[in-house]
């Protein structure tokens, strides 16, 4: 604020002269001596009094608000604007600081129209008459004014004495003329003067409600816009706070003494005309104090004195208003205004400004100007009370103002009643007034440049966030928001990343978080200090995300992670989802510096085109696969987070404001997993339903958001094996979508189409495309499995039906190994000891297990289609929840009548089609023209895969403790035993039935269909189907899928594999299932791979198999 060119200036002034007699003078208004006798006409003594207790309490309680924020510190050069400015913040400070400037230079204006008024009505003969002679003569008045304010503060305060002293007099002479002049009459003048007289007072003490010069409440509200400004000086002193030895103690005690000075003053006059001149000369004489005063030019020398000086004090005052605005460079294009004089640094250009206002003003009558000047003192008045209210509330510790005699209560009043009384004088002023506030705040918001002040609005926000926080608690599944965390190195190189969950976490929380792997704290600590800062620039200044950073040092990226994850958010307020990118197995593609030419309207690609803060930090090397699966784990299994990864992102297609995006969809695939217990004859089939509903609700808030919603179509596709199973999936899910009231285009693909040529070549063994061929070749090259299917199918012509099982029983059981699985394929003895080991964990499991819960009990997750044909054998099934005390089942009706509940937790499992399927072989030869249709039964695979599961009909909401409110599928009612197909019209039921099943119950027909059809002959043989597959297969037949259908879109949102636990012990199975997840995702747009934590489960009765058929449930 102060100019860095000035000198120290010795001629500083102290209270009297640079507070108590500004102030004095300023308030001291000419509207004493020209408009007194009209208002206490018109409204009477009583009235009069009430308007001017009105206006000096006002004046009074703010001048308790100004006199606490002045003496809280130091007070430069601005005055009132400064205060306000550094309490309130630059927007508040810059657009009351031009209101008030505008008010000041508008009082010069006025006091001027009052000089000339005076002159022409003593000099009536001698000087011109007529509007323009007017305008001329108060023309050559401020020049003369602005001439002399050029020469400084110095000659101020020595004419100011001067000033003082005479018009001090003037007013002194009204009482004395009141009790010493004899009475007397003036027809020519319309003066009747009775000295003082009691019927005299009493016939001025209420307005004349009769007469035509009274118009009720108009008249107040008139009157006291001409009033107030003749009270509202106060700022006069504060005004002058560049110039005072000590601003912090002039300012309070000389504007109080100042006030009490002028309200006595005022009091004398008013009571003093009030009991000595009648009403009629009170209304129809506005110069009747000189014309009944017993030295006229007394009271002539008193008004040029005020006038003179208001006028002097308004051009000098605003000028320096203006200097500090133009200083502290709030407006563009206002640094010229800050100019000062070398040797006194004087601000001659803004007293130029100044001055061509106030010619402008000119134009105005008085009374005009008055209101006006009326309604910006209000809104000052208001601001500076809200101000000090605020600070008060703050609780701001160094907020410890010098002047103790104000409270925030004091504040708040004062800040109504400026309001009101603004409103009260003209509404329509008053709101024009407002707007061009909320005009300048807004203004200044979007131009101004950051100004680190140290405003209120900082304090506030803290004081009422650490409120809040300490209320908040765990939010309701009705509200939930997805809270991110988001795992970065180098922002560079995840800026679209960024951008994208910044747009998905719906004004929820975000925090950035990035380790510093470092040994030496020592300089760990000067490392998190700079990468603090820059990583702070980078998100206010460079990227503009709502977010938090979050840094962590630590000797290993995997326990910087953990520590992060630990101490990320506060109170109520911690992430719910992390997301991290995808492990880079190779250099990136694009260069250090380089990106791809960037189209007009991509925010992310005009980030990266310049520098950015964080360019400066160091970033940390590339991890090892295991230490990413170690991340992995942690973060899934053991914090029991939701986990979200996000692959490709490099790539992503941010909406354009023009709309002219290539990409035209948010793709939603909500792929299910499931995984199998056995205990005591029941078969608790978990599936991670709770993953499809968060794929769903987060697709669905990424596009709520405007940008997005504006350019892409929200998508949600899923997929079933067989064609029959489309129409009654297509139904749920969009049964499914309605109850959640998701907007969403809904496709269904089934994988027996014919145009998936991987299908093909993996499950029919049918050769559709060369190149496909090869590629899936060379993709399960080194799965055992696969080379022992294509042994087999080579040689099926020359195989009996037994040889050919006892092939596929191998293959079967070299895809089933994983240890700590149920594994159907096991033997009885094997499989005695398996189901022994489930009944003694079954207990275990809580009402809702999350994913970590079943990788700890070893349980598996994989792919599992359940559109499924029960007609093999007939079971009884019941379906519940894992509570022993609650048991709730919502049944629908039919699959187009969806029920959606709030207070059950089991899922329930998908719906049969209606048509009877035809059975087609497993191991097809190259001359088979069998049709490709769904397979009589099913099959559990045994690696980490998908589900083709149908979407379940019914959805509920409830709370599960520590695992934390979610969306679930309710239970389907339990399905009965039957001894029949059902018909193609029935709804059917989903039964899992296994491999070894299968070879069991094919085993006890074999020998007599082979002696049938003879040692060499060929019978129809079992079925495989997606569920069969080992991951890697499926994850290449999901590829093709969304390859074929998503290459239009953004983004994709679709289920992540969760690896199983312990595989980041080894580098080998980590980095076996990075390249699983690499082939998933291989040539796709960006996709962000998401694993919600809990899960869902149904119990299930397994069938009575009788010993001598040897089979399993």
């Amino acid at each position: 604020m102060d100019h860095p060119n000035g000198g120290k200036k010795h001629n500083k002034l102290g209270l009297i002269s640079g507070v108590y007699i500004p102030v004095c003078l300023n308030i001291l208004s000419i509207l004493l001596f020209l408009r007194f006798g009209l208002i206490l006409g018109q409204v009477g003594l009583m009235g009069m009094l009430g308007l001017l207790v009105a206006s000096y309490l006002i004046d009074v309680i703010t001048t308790l608000s100004l006199s606490a924020v002045s003496s809280n510190g130091e007070v430069k050069s601005g005055g009132t604007y400064y205060l306000i400015s550094r309490s309130l913040g630059p927007e508040f400070g810059g657009s009351i600081g031009l209101l008030f400037y505008l008010a000041q230079a508008l009082n010069t204006a006025m006091n001027i129209v009052g000089l000339i008024a005076v002159l022409k009505s003593n000099f009536e003969q001698t000087l011109p008459q007529g509007y323009w002679w007017t305008y001329l003569l108060q023309t050559i008045a401020l020049v003369v004014v602005t001439a002399l304010s050029l020469a400084g503060s110095g000659m101020f305060s020595k004419a100011s004495n001067a000033l003082l002293i005479i018009l001090g007099a003037a007013i002194l002479s009204i009482p004395i003329t009141a009790i010493f002049r004899k009475p007397f009459e003036d027809p020519s003048l319309d003066v009747e003067f009775t000295g003082l007289s009691l019927t005299t007072l009493r016939s001025n003490l209420w307005p004349h409600t009769e007469g035509k010069h009274y118009d009720g409440i108009k008249v107040f509200r008139d009157l006291f816009g001409i009033l107030f400004p003749a009270t509202s000086g106060i700022f006069a002193g504060a005004s002058m706070s560049g110039d005072l030895k000590s601003p912090s103690r002039s300012i309070p005690a000389g504007t109080l003494w100042a006030i009490l000075t002028t309200f006595t003053a005022y009091l004398i006059v008013i009571l003093s005309m009030a009991a000595s001149t009648s009403h009629g000369s009170l209304l129809r004489n506005p110069h009747i104090l000189q014309d009944t005063s017993l030295y006229a030019p007394t009271i002539l020398a008193g008004e040029l004195a005020v006038t003179f000086f208001s006028a002097l004090m308004g051009i000098l005052g605003a000028a320096k208003l203006m200097q500090a605005l133009a200083r502290d460079k709030l407006f563009p294009g206002s640094s010229l205004f800050g100019k000062g004089l070398k040797k006194t640094d004087e601000p001659f250009v803004a007293v130029l400004l100044t001055y061509a206002i106030a010619q402008l003003a000119l134009l105005a009558y008085l009374d005009q100007l008055a209101s006006l000047i009326a309604i910006f003192y209000m809104l000052t008045f208001f601001t500076m009370n809200v101000a000090c209210f605020l600070l008060r509330i703050g609780s701001a510790p160094n907020f410890r103002p010098g002047f103790k005699f104000f409270s925030w209560q004091s504040a708040f009043a004062g800040a109504i009643m400026s309001a009101a009384a603004m409103f009260f004088i003209d509404e329509t002023s008053a709101a024009t007034a407002v707007c061009l506030l909320i005009f300048l705040f807004l203004l200044l918001h979007y131009l101004s440049p950051p100004k680190h002040w140290g405003d209120i609005s900082q304090s506030l926000i803290y004081h009422q966030v650490r409120k809040y926080l300490l209320r908040m608690k765990p939010e309701h599944i009705k509200f939930w928001r997805p809270q991110i965390i988001l795992l970065v190195n180098d922002p560079r190189h995840q800026t679209r990343l960024i951008q994208f969950c910044n747009s998905m976490k719906k004004g929820a929380l975000y925090i950035l978080g990035h380790v510093i792997v470092t040994s030496d704290f020592t300089s760990g600590v000067q490392e998190a200090k700079s990468q603090q800062q820059a990583w702070t620039k980078y998100i206010s200044d460079a990227s503009r995300i709502k977010a938090f950073v979050q840094l962590n040092m630590s000797p290993s990226i995997t326990w910087g992670v953990r520590n992060l994850i630990l101490s990320a958010g506060l109170g109520g307020m911690r992430p719910n989802i992390a997301v991290i990118g995808f492990y880079n197995f190779r250099a990136s593609s694009i260069k250090e510096g380089k990106f791809p030419r960037r189209r007009r309207g991509d925010t992310s690609a005009r980030i990266l085109e310049g520098h950015l803060p964080t360019d400066i930090i160091r970033t940390e090397g590339l991890m090892s696969a295991s230490d990413y699966l170690t991340i992995l784990e942690d973060l899934a299994l053991r914090f029991r987070m939701n986990v979200a990864i996000g692959k490709d992102f490099h790539k992503l297609e941010t909406p354009r404001h023009d709309g002219t995006n290539r990409k035209k969809y948010i793709d939603l695939w909500p792929v299910q997993m499931s995984a199998e217990l056995q205990s005591e004859g029941k078969s608790v089939l978990t599936t991670n339903f709770d993953t499809y509903t968060l794929i769903l609700q987060l697709g669905c808030i990424l596009h709520s958001v405007q940008a997005w919603n504006k350019v892409y179509q929200l998508r949600v596709l899923v997929f079933v094996e067989y064609e029959e199973e489309v129409n009654s999936e297509r139904g749920r899910v969009k049964a499914l979508l309605e109850k959640l009231r998701i907007e969403a285009d809904v496709l269904v693909f089934h994988l027996a189409s014919g145009d998936l040529a991987t299908y093909e070549t993996i499950v029919s063994g049918q050769t559709v495309d060369p190149i496909t061929d090869a590629m899936v070749n060379d993709s399960l090259k080194d799965e055992q499995w696969w080379d022992e299917l294509q042994t087999l199918r080579g040689r099926r012509n020359h195989m009996s039906a037994s040889q050919e099982l006892d092939s596929l029983a191998n293959i079967v059981e070299s895809t089933a190994g994983r240890p700590g699985v149920f594994n159907p394929h096991n033997d009885l003895e094997s499989y005695g000891e398996r189901r022994r080991h489930s009944i003694a964990r079954m207990a275990e499991l809580p009402k809702k297990p999350t994913v970590s819960t079943l990788a700890r009990l070893g349980v598996n997750m994989g792919i599992h289609t359940a559109n499924l044909q029960p007609n093999v054998f007939d079971s009884s099934s019941e379906s519940h929840s894992g509570s022993t005390s609650e048991n709730d089942t919502d049944t629908s009706d039919d699959e187009g009548n969806v029920d959606f509940n709030d207070d059950a937790s089991a899922a329930s499992e998908g719906d049969l089609g209606h048509i009877e399927p035809v059975r087609r072989p497993l191991l097809s030869s190259p001359k088979s023209e069998t049709p490709q249709e769904r397979p009589g039964i099913s099959r559990t695979a045994s690696q980490v895969k998908f589900s083709g599961q149908a979407a379940p009909p019914e959805t509920r909401y409830h709370d599960q403790g520590e695992v934390g409110p979610m969306v679930s599928f309710a239970l389907e009612p339990e399905s009965k035993p039957r001894t029949e197909p059902p018909s193609p019209g029935e709804s059917q039921k989903d039964v899992a039935i296994h491999i070894p099943d299968l070879l069991a119950s094919y085993q006890l027909n074999s020998v007599e269909e082979e002696a049938d059809n003879g040692p060499g002959g060929h019978n129809p043989s079992l079925q495989l189907s997606f569920n069969d597959l080992p991951s890697r297969a499926q994850y290449l037949i999901l590829n093709e899928l969304l390859r074929q259908n998503s290459s239009d879109s953004a983004v994709l949102y679709t289920t992540l594999p969760i690896p199983a636990e312990g595989t980041c012990r080894s580098e080998e199975a980590s980095v076996q299932y990075l390249s699983d997840i690499e082939v998933l995702c291989s040539d796709l747009p960006p996709v962000l791979l998401v694993l919600s934590n809990n899960m869902t489960y149904v119990f299930r009765v397994c069938p009575s198999i009788t010993p001598s058929k040897k089979a399993w449930c």
